[in-house]
């Protein structure tokens, strides 16, 4: 069974800014999948951003931004996909 990193003290600030970010990166992933309709890669960013979470809560830091690392860049690229997908459908029709 895996028992989490101890908790060290002088990573706990560390540790909060990457649990904010995470959850910061983790709601736009979630607007990405509603508002740009990137299902595939808007659910696997949050993943990623949820997992990050997670592994901050641990103390695992490198871990987190390696994984927030991933999320933002599936949620710049599956929002950009929806933007342009949008805007190429717009511009067909009109």
């Amino acid at each position: 069974m895996h028992t989490p990193a101890p908790f060290r003290h002088d990573l706990a600030p560390a540790a909060e800014e990457l649990q904010r970010q995470a959850r910061t990166w983790l709601l736009i992933a979630l607007a990405s999948i509603v508002l740009c309709l990137s299902l595939f890669i808007g659910v696997g960013a949050a993943v990623f951003c949820y997992l990050a979470l997670r592994s901050a809560e641990q103390g695992a830091l490198a871990d987190a931004e390696q994984k927030l690392l991933w999320g933002k860049v599936l949620t710049a690229v599956g929002s950009a996909i929806g933007v342009a997908s949008t805007a190429l459908s717009v511009l067909l029709r009109g």
